[in-house]
């Protein structure tokens, strides 16, 4: 155990024998890899830990010696979980007590799962490591193998499948990494019972859960339904990994080959998305990201306007809101179109000078900003030809999209 300066207390997650535990345990454990909940580390290591092969994890390790130390509350659960993972919590709070759900890190599972213990739910995003990104960079450093990603997925799944009270409970598994297992008939071989295609506000999520505490069997893989109304949308009122903070679901353009885009085009309310940045901070947060899969669609969804024509105003408002919230030190832009770089270059401007002095992302060689900063890194992708093309954006906030509108997504979607 561990008090750094600002009191906040951390552990090093190091593997120990399992004590049952007290009370039973949870009714409901949640959990995800590792490798997934950390945020601690620096921006981009999550992104290294899902190409970079096994045999490197030692470099990440020499760069990051403390990357494995992670944050506890009081009662043992995670301070800090990936969004999704904090929405599911988020949902499943509306038909279950609090004392009957917690998230906790992978290696603390022993401390909450016990003979009461009805349903271990796990959100992963590369759990075998298939993902684009994965295939491409670990080839570039001369292996195919496995990634640092899938291997701490794998522990984790092994960690759950070795429980002693595992006859007891069922294991359910959503995230964008779920196609996974279904796709390569992965359940007997990690311990999983059933995979969740879809978001967890769906009351066919809740149903499902109800199902696996009773004790009925449940079907290997099932796709639940997504809101149609942002009245119906949730966000989640605790800390969230990199103070990720929903902004829409869904761009709109109906892409046949990517998921989220093939999800409603709805835009989170203002008041919402404030709600959850509130939470972040109130929880030890000084990072905010606000995702989405075009943020230059927020403020006009379902209007008349093209999406390449943004709303100014309403996005100078809301940004403007979130990075001068007191607490906030640090923002981090997510996907959007490049269009609106070119139809509102005053946008562009003014959401430089608002956003650029709290970017984390320091590149000397590559911007122009005082501070050599940047919004984040642009990716172009060029489909007539077999080479990407790595460029950095200077002062426009975007991802290029190619000749049909779709972005690569980095975080294994495409």
């Amino acid at each position: 155990m561990i008090e750094n300066p600002n009191g906040i207390t951390t552990h090093s997650t190091v593997q120990t024998k399992a004590t049952p535990p007290a009370d039973g345990g949870k009714l409901i454990v949640i959990t995800a890899p590792l490798t997934e909940t950390i945020d601690h580390a620096g921006y981009f290591i999550q992104m290294g830990m899902a190409s970079m092969p096994i045999w490197m994890e030692g470099v990440m390790t020499k760069k990051y010696p403390k990357w494995r130390d992670v944050e506890y509350n009081d009662d043992g659960s995670a301070r800090y979980m990936p969004a999704g993972v904090r929405l599911v919590e988020a949902s499943l709070l509306r038909e279950f007590k609090p004392e009957d759900i917690v998230c906790c890190f992978p290696d603390d599972l022993d401390k909450f799962v016990g003979p009461k213990t009805r349903v271990v739910a796990v959100s992963t995003h590369n759990p075998l490591g298939v993902t684009f990104a994965a295939g491409v960079y670990t080839s570039i450093f001369g292996s195919s193998k496995m990634p640092i990603n899938s291997h701490y997925s794998r522990l984790m799944f092994s960690k759950i499948k070795e429980n002693p009270y595992r006859e007891n409970f069922k294991v359910i598994v959503g995230g964008s990494g779920g196609w996974q297992i279904t796709q390569t008939n992965s359940f007997e071989e990690l311990g999983i019972d059933c995979v969740v295609e879809g978001r967890s506000e769906s009351q066919d999520t809740m149903s499902l859960f109800h199902k696996a505490i009773n004790g009925e069997e449940l079907p290997r893989e099932i796709s639940v339904g997504h809101p149609n109304e942002r009245e119906a949308l949730l966000v989640p009122d605790k800390r969230t990994t990199f103070g990720v903070v929903e902004m829409t679901t869904g761009c709109g353009r109906r892409c046949k080959f990517c998921v989220p885009d093939l999800n409603p085009q709805i835009d989170f309310p203002k008041e919402k998305i404030m709600a959850a940045v509130a939470s972040n901070v109130r929880e030890g947060n000084k990072q905010i990201s606000l995702a989405t899969e075009d943020m230059f669609i927020w403020g006009q969804v379902h209007t008349d306007t093209p999406f390449y024509f943004p709303n100014r105003e309403a996005l100078l408002d809301l940004y403007s809101s979130v990075i001068n919230t007191p607490g906030v030190e640090q923002h981090v832009l997510s996907h959007s179109t490049i269009a609106p770089a070119v139809v509102d270059p005053v946008l562009i401007k003014k959401l430089s000078d608002l956003v650029l002095p709290k970017s984390p992302i320091h590149l000397p060689y590559l911007s122009n900003h005082p501070k050599r900063r940047l919004f984040r890194h642009c990716l172009d992708w060029r489909p007539a030809r077999s080479n990407w093309r790595r460029r950095s954006c200077r002062a426009k906030a975007c991802r290029s999209r190619s000749k049909t509108g779709r972005a690569w997504c980095s975080k294994g979607c495409a």
